[in-house]
């Protein structure tokens, strides 16, 4: 069998044992089974497929940038701790929680940057596209567990939380194992995730803050890196052409930008969020299907007639402000949908407002909307 048909069936291989295991309602045991899956798969491609790179002189300082990273990274987290508070970490450094959880992910790690090195240096892109989904798979596989997802909400928290920050970082990783080798990426990634297994306590940081970092922080370290060695290497090589590069830019910077709007919107935790609408009570307004993007409330004025975002029975509303009280000192905002013949029920405190409604992006929601029904059949 020559070398580019054992390249195809084992990136294949992989790819489909990942994406099932994924899928299994294995809960936190799925990386258990990760782990036994890729590690034999690690040790048969390093002995079955052979290796061609030639790595750049530079990876020492690129073990080193990535390390210090990493530790700077965890050191301010742990730093914003002081001001937000800690809580007690759930995963005891025990040996059960040692075999059950820190083993199985490091052995994940360590296989998956096994198989990334090996796969990225072939000259086979079908074989690379693969290897980069496994390897986005692995990650997934350490910290999610999609069969228990059964809500709308929690699966749009795994997109953002999880599956976004894992297609960013894979893509600095293959290029740090093509360009540099297994050891920077594996001392960043252990670093970055068995802190949270074996540290007793965590700061209160929100998550949707930490995701939003995480998913940026592989940008910045592939833009520092890059402009530090492989420019002058591009240039003196004069390849690929300007109008590609320039291209390839515009498209890394849209798809950025996109992820990076759908994370603030869907955590509602940063100054602007995005509400969808899934009723008709303000048609006209804001029709079914539309986006609203709010400012978060932060206690500035409230007038009658602004369209707010509040929460009421554990439901996100979209109305307009109709009449404004204030009774022993307290304000109270009475309500009214467009649409509605009557005006809401009760009234609202500025406790639960969320936002005043800026802006509407008409018709982008319906997909969101079709997903929801997904899960609410």
């Amino acid at each position: 069998m020559n070398d580019k048909r054992i390249i195809r069936i084992s990136s294949v291989s992989i790819f489909a044992v990942l994406l099932i295991t994924l899928f299994l309602p294995l809960g936190y045991s799925g990386s258990i089974v990760a782990a036994v899956l890729l590690v034999p798969a690690a040790v048969l491609s390093v002995l079955f497929i052979k290796k061609r790179s030639i790595l750049s002189i530079n990876k020492r300082q690129v073990l080193i940038i990535m390390t210090a990273t990493a530790l700077v990274y965890l050191m301010l987290y742990y730093l914003s701790g002081l001001y937000l508070g800690f809580y007690k970490n759930t995963y005891r450094l025990n040996i059960e929680n040692i075999f059950k959880f820190v083993l199985p992910i490091a052995a994940i790690i360590t296989a998956t940057e096994v198989i990334r090195y090996v796969f990225v240096a072939q000259k086979d892109k079908a074989a690379n596209a693969l290897c980069y989904l496994s390897c986005v798979i692995a990650e997934m596989l350490i910290c999610s567990n999609i069969p228990g997802i059964t809500s709308f909400n929690r699966f749009m928290d795994l997109v953002a939380g999880a599956l976004f920050p894992a297609i960013v970082s894979n893509l600095l990783y293959n290029y740090i194992s093509k360009r540099y080798g297994i050891l920077p990426n594996l001392i960043y990634r252990l670093l970055m995730t068995l802190y949270a297994y074996v540290i007793p306590i965590i700061p209160n940081t929100a998550e949707s803050l930490v995701n939003f970092i995480r998913l940026l922080l592989p940008i910045a370290i592939y833009v520092f890196i890059d402009s530090l060695y492989e420019k002058k290497r591009r240039y003196a090589l004069k390849t690929p052409s300007r109008f590609m590069r320039v291209m390839s830019k515009v498209l890394t910077v849209t798809v950025i930008v996109i992820m990076t709007g759908v994370v603030m919107v869907i955590s509602n935790q940063f100054r602007y969020g995005a509400l969808v609408i899934a009723t008709e009570s303000m048609t006209g307004e804001l029709n079914k299907g539309d986006i609203a993007f709010y400012e978060s409330y932060d206690d500035q004025l409230i007038t009658e007639g602004q369209v707010i975002a509040y929460e009421k029975n554990d439901s996100m509303i979209v109305h307009r402000v109709n009449d404004i009280q204030i009774i022993n000192g307290k304000t109270r905002y009475y309500t009214k949908g467009d649409a509605n013949e009557f005006t809401d029920a009760g009234y609202i405190t500025d406790g639960e407002i969320v936002g005043v409604v800026n802006w509407k992006l008409p018709y982008f929601g319906y997909p969101t909307l079709w997903m929801r029904s997904l899960f609410d059949r």
